[in-house]
């Protein structure tokens, strides 16, 4: 933005008065124009991180029910674990080939838009209810992430004394009790997992903005 001085001498009053009119009116309109363009660049940065997070949200609904669908399948594998465990504490028959399966497919989830639209300031120019939920989305997307993980840590430790002895029916005494109390921990968890993701998902629902 620029100020030019005038092209001849000043001598009047009016004339300078002139001159700081024609200068104020200026300045005015180069500052309107700049306000506008700033406005139009925040509301193009607000409607692009809206459209990228909620297009997120959706994609992580879908692998949430993935999710879902995958702890419902192991807390079943769990389930089986314990009888033959419990079976096998009882000196009860089980089949020779019985074998434990500690598996869990778990799809990661995206937390990217909303990280850009914070790093590129886009959600301090949106309203503070609309921040507020996409917030609470989030918070609770980075519970369930965290959850996962332990799940996934929690497979492995339930099935390492299983690991050495090959097979639950050379597994000593201890080393069952180990995995019986590890399995019957990994099961509640898988179960709490399943409640937390439903609940996020009808959370997704309710409070869009």
């Amino acid at each position: 933005m620029h100020v030019h001085a005038p092209d001849h001498p000043v001598t009047t009053w009016r004339q300078f008065l002139i001159h700081l009119a024609i200068v104020t009116i200026g300045l005015l309109i180069a500052l309107s124009l700049e306000a506008l363009v700033e406005a139009y660049h925040h509301r193009s940065l607000v409607l692009e991180a809206r459209r990228n997070i909620e297009r997120e949200i959706t994609e992580n609904r879908g692998l949430v029910k993935q999710n879902i669908a995958s702890v419902q399948a192991d807390q079943s594998r769990m389930k089986t674990n314990l009888e033959v465990l419990q079976a096998l504490r009882q000196s009860r028959e089980v089949p020779s080939d019985s074998r434990l399966q500690y598996r869990l497919e778990w799809s990661a989830l995206s937390d990217s838009a909303w990280a850009t639209a914070r790093d590129t300031g886009a959600l301090g120019h949106m309203e503070y209810a609309e921040v507020q939920c996409y917030a609470g989305i989030y918070t609770q997307l980075h519970v369930i992430a965290e959850q996962g993980q332990r799940l996934l840590e929690s497979q492995t430790r339930a099935i390492s004394p299983a690991l050495v002895a090959g097979s639950p029916l050379a597994m000593t005494e201890a080393e069952r009790d180990v995995v019986t109390s590890r399995s019957a921990d990994l099961l509640a968890d898988l179960k709490g997992a399943e409640q937390l993701m439903s609940q996020w998902d009808t959370q997704c629902t309710s409070s869009k903005p």
